[in-house]
């Protein structure tokens, strides 16, 4: 097999006090060492922690890693079930860490109901937090760094604390709300045979939902690609071969890897970068 073959990716599950993360594109699958990308499905049982992530310059400078933009997608969720995206309105620096000590963080979070096929984009420096009972897909940069802020005072199994890292996030978060809305940034487009969603588009990456009607033709020459199967069925074919596709299938392509061709009733995020 070529290394720019595209491959199925069986998810590699971790498993934590709030409920799991599936890694569906990670650098833990074997020959796997140059996406840009990390994808994931988060199940939140309870609510996770109010995080920040750093951007490029401070993770390089202070973690020795890249930093962190990423993107949810809701694959489904309970009725009433809520997150929080950023801020309600602008605070300063001062507010932020007295709100920290004092336990009201949380009344100037924005508290955004969610229903399935929302998109959230989420900046380094925007505060955030996914709500119990919501199921998302995550596409991010490739780094794993989290500055939590606020975990509702629970406690590990081991009855500790989880640690908090409040000089982090002073230093990294933008105390503001956030600069765009949680919708699809384009218009759902018929094409060749398929219909695309832009949902988001930042330096990092771009990331799409795909509804093939007929078939899709794509190119993976200049960047690295991640099918992440959302309903139906479907085959992509690559030269010789063929990789059949089902609701939670994911797909990687590698840079380089060029033509393939999708056929089948099938929807996906399709994410580049």
């Amino acid at each position: 097999m070529k290394d720019n073959t595209p491959r199925k990716l069986e998810p590699i599950r971790k498993q934590y006090i709030w409920g799991t993360e599936d890694w569906m594109l990670s650098d833990l699958h074997k020959g796997i060492d140059s996406s840009p990308l990390l994808v994931k499905i988060i199940t939140a049982k309870k609510n996770l922690s109010v995080q920040v992530h750093p951007g490029n310059d401070y993770a390089r400078e202070n973690e020795n890693s890249s930093g962190k933009t990423e993107m949810w997608y809701v694959l489904d969720c309970e009725p009433g079930a809520f997150l929080y995206y950023g801020l309600k309105h602008k605070i300063s620096a001062n507010e932020f860490i007295k709100r920290i000590k004092n336990d009201t963080i949380l009344e100037v979070c924005q508290k955004v109901p969610v229903k399935k096929g929302d998109v959230f984009y989420i900046p380094a420096g925007l505060l955030h937090a996914i709500g119990e009972g919501i199921k998302v897909a995550e596409v991010q940069q490739n780094s794993n760094i989290t500055y939590r802020i606020y975990d509702y005072h629970r406690q590990d199994e081991t009855k500790n604390f989880r640690p908090l890292h409040i000089k982090q996030a002073e230093e990294v978060t933008g105390f503001m709300p956030p600069l765009q809305g949680h919708h699809p940034i384009g218009q759902r487009t018929l094409k060749n045979g398929y219909y695309k969603t832009l949902l988001v588009r930042c330096p990092y990456f771009q990331v799409s939902r795909i509804e093939i009607e007929t078939g899709l033709k794509k190119s993976a020459s200049d960047a690295h690609q991640s099918l992440l199967v959302l309903e139906g069925s479907g085959t992509l074919t690559y030269e010789d071969m063929a990789v059949e596709m089902k609701e939670g299938d994911s797909i990687y392509i590698p840079k380089g890897a060029g033509i393939y061709e999708v056929h089948g009733r099938v929807q996906f995020l399709l994410s580049e970068a």
